[in-house]
């Protein structure tokens, strides 16, 4: 199924207009509102409100310093691959979203390919909370999401 945006045109067919035109100001207005270029914060609310989970859910079960994530939120900062895949996962964001996240912040979208992208789409997948999914990529011998503090 096609994204269709608020102009009327998937995603397909405003690549094909802008490969066709002449000119950039051709391009720029079909944009008629700011507000349509997605922000990373602002997708991000969204799927907390989607998902009926607070800041203080995803700061809690993330394991992210709650300032952290409060300058996320804000759009003050934008956090790195593994933060966002944490708080993915912490949503229980479906792989489509989580891959919006990380494209709104300039990050990769998860790649089948990459054997460590690929257990993260796994988990995804198959529903796996933030601790169970850094638990399979350890025994993947695979990069975690975060490293486990000893005491």
């Amino acid at each position: 199924m096609k994204k269709e945006s608020k102009n009327g045109m998937t995603t397909s067919q405003l690549l094909s207009f802008i490969k066709k035109s002449g000119q950039f100001s051709e391009v720029t207005e079909v944009f008629h509102d700011k507000e349509e270029t997605p922000v990373f914060c602002h997708f991000l609310y969204k799927l907390m409100e989607k998902y009926n989970t607070t800041p203080k859910d995803v700061i809690s079960s993330s394991g992210i310093e709650r300032s952290y994530f409060y300058h996320i939120l804000s759009g003050q900062k934008t956090p790195g691959r593994n933060i966002i895949l944490r708080i993915s996962l912490c949503i229980s964001a479906t792989l489509s979203e989580t891959n919006q996240l990380l494209r709104l912040a300039n990050q990769g979208p998860l790649y089948a390919k990459v054997r460590r992208d690929a257990a993260i789409i796994f988990a995804i997948e198959k529903k796996f909370t933030m601790q169970q999914t850094n638990d399979f990529l350890i025994k993947e011998h695979e990069l975690p999401l975060y490293k486990e503090e000893r005491t």
